[in-house]
């Protein structure tokens, strides 16, 4: 889906920063950004302006701070509109637990809330966030090695992997030149890296593929569900996606079958208790609950996830909304449509922007 677009030059290159809508923007922080006369500011769930539109670009609220650019700068603005953090940086993501990754002259480091410099900017890549204390970056350039530094900038486990991934309850996993295995927040190895691939940590389980096959680890290693499937997704909520035969279908934990092989495509995961699901027979995605049974017919051309009591799907080449019945309470008269998020979502038409509440009235006018 598109959204709003920014492009902007920064270090030289051509830049393309998209702006968040609803989809993104947090219940908590009911500040949405709006574009005006060429800047950009931001509103409330009623479409009153509470921070003046005065910035070249707005990002989401999160955690009381929102990444704004003025002359081709990022830096970060609280509820009143004031800068905590001046414009300064090349790059800069909406905080994490307190974190900011932000880019300065090509180079990934991270910043507290105060404008702070925690980790210098200095590496090549970084994970956006800490997790367990620790976060991968990667040295070296190109085909560099990756490692993971702790808040104070220091390696805790020194660059040494192909590839690695957040860690998740004290676990991660990582790629060496024999393969990928799970290491412990010392770098020791938890399990040895004799697997051909393993996904990231979630849910306390790890989908891993072993002689072209795909099962699941436990966070000690242990082969909770066996060596089976075609292709497996991560776990949320105790369930995961998993292809058998061309089909796919729903795991529990156990590896036992919740939902059987029997879809075209389906969604990663479960939202508000429904999964998105395609029939090719049909060309068609609907909905399914937690135990396979039908709950809004395959009838779209294309969906999103249930947010806030209602979904954005495609119909007749147009975005619109449903409720769980399958009924549209926002008729698809859409070019693009953003999820649900504070009451209100981002919608696209003639290529214009703007947000509508859950009876389809207008919060904000549509507008470039």
């Amino acid at each position: 889906m598109r959204r709003w677009q920014v492009i902007l030059v920064a270090g030289g290159l051509l830049a393309g920063f998209v702006l968040q809508a609803a989809a993104q923007t947090l219940s908590a922080s009911p500040y949405f950004p709006v574009r005006q006369n060429g800047r950009f500011g931001f509103m409330n769930a009623s479409g009153q302006i509470v921070i003046a539109p005065q910035f070249d670009f707005a990002d989401r609220f999160q955690e009381g701070l929102a990444p704004v650019i003025i002359g081709r700068k990022y830096g970060f603005v609280d509820r009143t509109g004031h800068f905590v953090v001046n414009p300064q940086f090349d790059f800069a993501w909406p905080f994490e637990n307190g974190v900011a990754l932000v880019i300065l002259d090509g180079r990934y480091g991270y910043i507290d809330s105060k404008g702070n410099t925690l980790v210098k900017p200095q590496f090549d890549q970084a994970a956006r966030a800490f997790c367990d204390g620790l976060a991968p970056v990667k040295v070296g350039g190109p085909f560099g090695k990756w490692g993971y530094v702790n808040v104070q900038g220091r390696f805790a486990i020194n660059p040494q992997f192909l590839m690695a991934t957040d860690f998740f309850r004290q676990v991660a996993a990582v790629k060496t030149e024999k393969g990928w295995g799970l290491i412990d927040t010392a770098g020791r190895f938890v399990v040895e890296p004799n697997y051909e691939e393993i996904r990231p940590v979630s849910d306390g389980m790890a989908a891993t593929r072993f002689r072209g096959k795909w099962g699941y680890l436990d966070l000690a290693g242990r082969m909770q569900v066996a060596f089976q499937f075609e292709e497996a997704r991560d776990f949320r909520d105790g369930m995961a996606a998993v292809r058998m035969q061309g089909k796919w279908g729903y795991v529990d934990r156990r590896g036992r079958l919740v939902v059987n092989p029997q879809f075209d495509a389906v969604s990663n995961f479960f939202s508000e208790s429904l999964a998105q699901v395609y029939v090719a027979a049909k060309q068609a995605w609907g909905y399914i609950d937690t135990r396979g049974n039908e709950v809004i017919a395959p009838a779209f051309e294309q969906t999103t996830s249930f947010s806030e009591g209602l979904a954005a799907v495609k119909s007749g080449g147009k975005w619109g909304y449903i409720d769980r019945t399958g009924k549209f309470v926002v008729n698809p008269i859409y070019s693009d449509a953003e999820p649900f998020s504070g009451g209100i979502a981002g919608v696209e038409k003639d290529e214009m922007w703007g947000y509508i509440d859950k009876t389809g009235k207008t919060v904000w006018p549509l507008s470039k």
